[in-house]
């Protein structure tokens, strides 16, 4: 490849990202991929081999960046609970930062075509993480006893869907999660219930 292929490959991405987010993946179009990062009708075909592997490297630009803040997260100190918390807020951080993740994510499951091998990997490893500190708080005493990987579940899930309904909760029940202040009594709502949640409770002994 020459030196300008790095430069194109990035700006492929880039512009596919920002269609496949507005128009999903079956409403864009090659020629408008191509058009909006300035280079030649030819080039997906070039650097990637297609418009699905292209696809592929935008849900990787996606997953990849927020897993690693996941693994960061979940290897940083305190208590299990204490750093599920902290998982939880990389969580929504990442989803606050990256507002067209989840309709590039919804996009991938909706569809009919065969789940794309990062996807596949990263959700797998993002419930394996939570899964293991729910597991190690179980080994302590911290965290109430249950099947780790659906307690993990029932945690990444709150994130996903409050970044989901995003829109229909603002209008239906007036919950604006731009505003700031919204957004982070939210976080601290579900930090709260995820605690409660998991934490074990001790019989006071009589």
């Amino acid at each position: 490849m020459n030196q300008t292929a790095p430069t194109t490959d990035a700006a492929l991405v880039r512009a596919a990202r920002e269609l496949f987010a507005a128009h999903g993946y079956d409403g864009t179009s090659v020629r408008a991929i191509t058009a909006r990062a300035g280079a030649n009708l030819g080039a997906i075909t070039y650097h990637f081999g297609s418009k699905q592997a292209l696809h592929d490297a935008v849900i990787a630009s996606v997953m990849g960046p927020g897993r690693e803040r996941i693994v960061e997260a979940a290897a940083g100190p305190g208590t299990p609970l204490d750093r599920l918390e902290v998982v939880v807020r990389a969580f929504f951080s990442y989803l606050d930062e990256n507002p067209d993740a989840i309709p590039l994510m919804m996009g991938v499951m909706l569809s009919s075509r065969p789940l794309p091998d990062v996807v596949a990997r990263t959700i797998a490893a993002n419930v394996d993480t939570v899964s293991s500190l729910i597991g190690e708080g179980q080994r302590d005493g911290s965290v109430r006893a249950g099947d780790p990987s659906l307690l993990a579940l029932g945690i990444v899930a709150q994130p996903l869907f409050l970044a989901l309904a995003r829109r229909a909760l603002e209008e239906a029940v007036a919950i604006d999660q731009t505003d700031p202040l919204t957004r982070a009594q939210l976080v601290e709502s579900v930090l709260s219930f995820v605690r409660a949640g998991l934490a074990a409770h001790r019989e006071k002994s009589e």
